[in-house]
């Protein structure tokens, strides 16, 4: 019997805590990683310098990593709306959490791409 273990693809568990709910960022579910990788595209659209002018454009990317972490986090704990980010979490908060998801995102795809070289040299 010839068993591929997946498990072993999984990364180490890295835990957010927000408002006493701790949320598993270690990877993204194929349910949502499309949405994210979505958002996170948008948001790499938008320019540093004009998100320094606190403009609109520094508004949107707020809102962007607001979604980003409301769709992350939403799959697990509904309850943790776009509305609930705006009304109980700060902008650090946001930033932390947003980033902490993208580096997951960067992960995975690395992950595939990894495995993907193993698999090909076997």
């Amino acid at each position: 019997m010839n068993i591929i273990d997946l498990d072993i693809l999984r990364p180490e568990k890295r835990i957010v805590r927000l408002h006493g709910v701790d949320i598993d960022v270690s990877f993204i579910p194929c349910g949502i990683t499309f949405d994210i990788d979505r958002l996170t595209q948008e948001l790499q659209k938008i320019s540093i310098k004009k998100i320094e002018q606190n403009g609109a454009e520094t508004r949107r990317a707020f809102e962007l990593a607001v979604e980003i972490c409301a769709t992350f986090a939403g799959r697990d704990h509904p309850e943790l709306t776009k509305e609930w980010f705006m009304a109980n979490v700060d902008a650090t908060q946001v930033n932390v959490f947003s980033n902490a998801i993208k580096d997951a995102l960067i992960a995975s795809y690395k992950g595939v791409a990894d495995y993907g070289k193993k698999a090909e040299g076997t």
